[in-house]
C-alpha cells in the first residue's frame, strides 16, 4: 500500500553514516512538472559499493531528477533520505567542473591541485569541456572525480549523462548513472529502464539482454551506431 508516505513529504540528510547504511533511499518518491508526471512511484536503494543506473531518462526529467536529490526541489509524493555529500557531474561539463562537481568551482580548491597532480592532470585544461579532451584521459578524469570526492565527503556520485562507461566504484563509494544509452550501462550492478516515468524493467544488463524486452531492442539498435568518443 502506497498510502503511508505519500502525503507526508520529507527530505533529511544525515551524515557519517554506519557501515550498513544506505547512502541513498528513494521510497514511493514521483515527481510532476507542471501536471505532468516526470517520475512515477520510483523506489531506490544504493549502499557503498554499488552501481545502479537509470536508463530512460529524457533531458528534463534528468536534470529534474538531480535537483531532488541534491535536494534543490522536494518531490511530489515519497521520501528520500540521504546519509552523504552527493557528487554531481552535469552535461557539458569542464574539466574543473567535473572533478569537483560544482558548476562554478574554485580553481584555487586545494583537494582540486592535489587531485591534478596525483592524477597527473593538468590546470591549463581545468576550463576545457572534457569532450574536447583526448578520450584516453578518461581514467584519469574519473579517478581524479572519485578522489576529490572522497576528500570532501561526497560518498555518491550522480553522474548525470555521461559519455564513456563509468567504472566500478570503490568499497566505500556508489555511482548513480542516469543515461538514455545503454552501451554505457553495462557495468552497473542493477538497471531500471524507465518509459514516461514508469520503471518497465530491471536486472543487469546481461539479465536484460536474456529477457529480449525492451533494453534489448534498444541495445541492439545503439550497438549498429558510432559511439561518441568523449571523456566523461
Amino acid at each position: 500500500m502506497r498510502l503511508s508516505t505519500r502525503h507526508h513529504l520529507r527530505h533529511t540528510t544525515h551524515h557519517h553514516p554506519p557501515p550498513t547504511t544506505p547512502l541513498l533511499k528513494l521510497h514511493d518518491v514521483s515527481l510532476t512538472h507542471n501536471h505532468h508526471t516526470l517520475i512515477h512511484h520510483l523506489d531506490l536503494t544504493l549502499h557503498p559499493g554499488q552501481h545502479i543506473a537509470l536508463l530512460g531518462l529524457p533531458t528534463t526529467t534528468a536534470h529534474a531528477l538531480t535537483q531532488l536529490l541534491n535536494h534543490h526541489t522536494p518531490p511530489t509524493t515519497g521520501h528520500i533520505t540521504t546519509h552523504t555529500t552527493i557528487h554531481t557531474t552535469h552535461p557539458n561539463a569542464t574539466l574543473a567542473q567535473t572533478i569537483t562537481g560544482h558548476t562554478n568551482p574554485d580553481h584555487h580548491d586545494p583537494y582540486l591541485a592535489h587531485t591534478l597532480t596525483t592524477t597527473h592532470l593538468t590546470h591549463h585544461h581545468l576550463d576545457t569541456p572534457t569532450a574536447d579532451l583526448d578520450p584516453a584521459l578518461a581514467p584519469h578524469i574519473h579517478h581524479a572525480r572519485t578522489l576529490h570526492a572522497h576528500h570532501t565527503g561526497a560518498h555518491l556520485l550522480l553522474i548525470n549523462q555521461p559519455t564513456t562507461p563509468t567504472p566500478r566504484p570503490t568499497p566505500t563509494t556508489a555511482h548513480l548513472t542516469l543515461t538514455n544509452h545503454p552501451r554505457l550501462t553495462r557495468n552497473a550492478d542493477h538497471i531500471l529502464l524507465l518509459n514516461n516515468g514508469h520503471i518497465t524493467e530491471t536486472g543487469t544488463h546481461h539479465q536484460l539482454l536474456v529477457r529480449g524486452g525492451a533494453y534489448a531492442r534498444l541495445y541492439a539498435l545503439q550497438s549498429t551506431q558510432t559511439p561518441h568518443p568523449t571523456t566523461p
